[in-house]
């Protein structure tokens, strides 16, 4: 018995066609994408917050112009120790012209603000406050290299990688006077930016961020 096979012509889509339909394609992959990280973008990122742990939102725009030149400060102070083998005092910070020292480098409602150096060895602590701003900082630098420093504090003991640990601690009164090597026991605050990882690895009750 015979088969008779039958063949069938299909006419191509013309390239404006294959075009539109490639760039479709393109949109909806680009709007799927797109539709996934929007939804990943609101739900609400959990931190883990110590009880002397604030979020640096707290701020006001004046006192966040401090907390930001004493982030700036760190090179210099870690290079001038590195040249004199000791921590630097605020006279040669001002000296250097290094903000938020060197007052004459900052915003004028911010000139008056007062510093002072308190060298532990291992570590250096400088407090500085404005008589007009209900708050006092303290910027405090850690060898982690040394045998004795304190804690609690970012970074891990003789980390080949980091030789030291900054923080910023402030506690929400002027002029507070310095409260020695225990922060956290004295009633200071560390103020921590919310994207820091040390947040997310933090075993306590979780706090949201996005809360008001």
């Amino acid at each position: 018995m015979n088969q008779t096979s039958c063949m069938a012509l299909v006419k191509p889509y013309s390239p404006q066609r294959e075009l539109l339909l490639l760039i479709a394609c393109c949109l909806c992959i680009v709007s799927t994408v797109s539709l996934r990280f929007y939804r990943l973008a609101q739900q609400p990122v959990l931190i883990h917050l110590q009880p002397y742990q604030h979020i640096d939102t707290i701020l006001t725009p004046l006192q966040r112009t401090l907390y930001r030149n004493l982030y700036a400060s760190i090179n210099d102070i870690v290079d001038l120790r590195n040249q004199g083998g000791w921590w630097p005092e605020v006279s040669l910070l001002q000296q250097q012209l290094v903000p938020p020292f060197a007052e004459e480098l900052l915003p004028r409602d911010l000139h008056g603000t007062v510093w002072t150096s308190y060298d532990g060895g291992s570590w250096v602590d400088y407090l500085g406050y404005h008589p007009q701003h209900a708050i006092t900082f303290i910027l405090r630098l850690i060898d982690l290299h040394a045998g004795y420093h304190p804690h609690p504090h970012p970074g891990v003991d003789y980390d080949p990688n980091r030789l030291t640990a900054v923080q910023v601690w402030y506690f929400p009164e002027p002029a507070r006077p310095y409260p020695g090597e225990r922060l956290p026991d004295a009633g200071w605050f560390w103020l921590m930016q919310a994207h820091d990882p040390l947040l997310k690895t933090q075993s306590l009750k979780p706090v949201s961020n996005n809360s008001p």
